[in-house]
């Protein structure tokens, strides 16, 4: 059962049907239910949108639904009617008839007269070729795929997470200490006038677009032409709130306030042969508040030690200070080793007794 339209609201006008047995074209779906050429039955299916121009209206149009079709003889009824008026059949169960699809069109453009061959061939199309049946259940080779895919990720993930236990000796030590430079920098940057921070200058007060808000601009509206299924159809417009971007005005402050940058980097690095001492600086103007003086930013600290396992290969592994002090030369490790890439997994070591 298809849904029925809702009663009538627009302008109702007269769909179009041509006679599927003499030719005749552009009959009126409402007035004419036989060919007053041949005498022909109406075919619901053949009924059509007209152009704006052949547009026929329907006066004090009373909406009862689409029609109905009598199964005995095929002849078109009122939504409303029991029994058939050609042969007298009951229409309790009588089908309804087909509906055309809706058509809509933007302001400012026309209606031209639907293509029914156009649509009577795609319609063919769609009923020739042959759909495929719904399958019961999933093919083998599917419900193979489906197994076979967790199964092969999960593979992978296992042989390369894999791992197996290796001895590792240690060949060198190796600290580097970092501190990084600040410098007092001019910064150019613009904000509120009234949230300037403190110490801005060179301020230069603008007026100028700060935002944008949207407000209404209008409407765009579409004709919707809707098939009822009567050998007519209506008209209704739509309308949607079109919007346009208004800019917003205020007052903009442009200023340079200084600002502690990282500058540069101070570096010091050795073996265990040297001292562990922080890097010199080399601060310039240290303590003053012009720009180009300096201070001293955050400090970074890295204890390395170089092994030498698992077929002789050499390996890195950043370690604690305490580790990286009491580990001699050729001091003893067992480390874990990847099965499928042979990457040392510095988390694992640990320190023969």
């Amino acid at each position: 059962m298809q849904n029925q339209p809702p009663a009538s609201t627009g302008k109702v006008y007269e769909m179009l049907w041509d006679c599927r047995f003499c030719g005749t074209k552009k009959l009126l779906g409402k007035t004419h239910r036989f060919c007053p050429n041949c005498g022909g039955q109406q075919d619901p299916s053949w009924r059509y949108f007209p152009s704006d121009a052949e547009k026929v209206a329907v006066q004090d149009h009373v909406y009862v639904g689409a029609d109905k079709i009598c199964k005995a003889c095929k002849s078109l009824n009122s939504a409303i009617a029991e029994f058939c008026g050609n042969c007298g059949a009951p229409l309790s169960d009588a089908p309804q008839a087909a509906l055309v699809g809706n058509r809509e069109k933007a302001e400012g453009e026309s209606f031209e007269t639907e293509n029914l061959k156009e649509r009577q061939q795609a319609t063919a199309a769609e009923f020739i070729t042959p759909k495929p049946a719904p399958r019961k259940g999933m093919s083998i080779p599917m419900l193979v795929l489906l197994v076979a895919i967790p199964l092969i990720i999960g593979g992978a993930i296992f042989a390369l997470t894999r791992t197996r236990s290796a001895a590792a000796y240690v060949t060198g030590h190796h600290w580097e200490r970092t501190i990084q430079i600040l410098s007092l920098q001019p910064v150019p940057s613009k904000g509120n006038c009234d949230l300037l921070p403190l110490g801005a200058y060179n301020v230069d007060q603008r007026y100028e677009q700060v935002g944008s808000h949207r407000v209404p601009d209008g409407q765009e509206c579409r004709t919707k032409q809707i098939d009822q299924g009567d050998g007519t159809f209506r008209e209704e417009e739509q309308c949607t709130t079109t919007y346009r971007d208004e800019p917003d005005y205020g007052y903009v402050c442009y200023y340079v306030v200084n600002t502690w940058l990282p500058s540069r980097e101070a570096r010091a690095e050795g073996d265990k042969s040297t001292s562990l001492v922080w890097p010199d600086t080399n601060i310039r103007n240290s303590g003053c508040l012009i720009i180009g003086c300096e201070q001293e930013g955050s400090r970074s600290e890295q204890y390395v030690l170089t092994f030498k396992g698992d077929g002789d290969r050499t390996f890195e592994c950043p370690v604690s200070y305490d580790l990286w002090n009491e580990s001699n030369i050729e001091r003893g490790f067992n480390i874990e080793v990847g099965q499928i890439l042979k990457d040392f997994r510095c988390n694992t070591l640990k320190p023969v007794s």
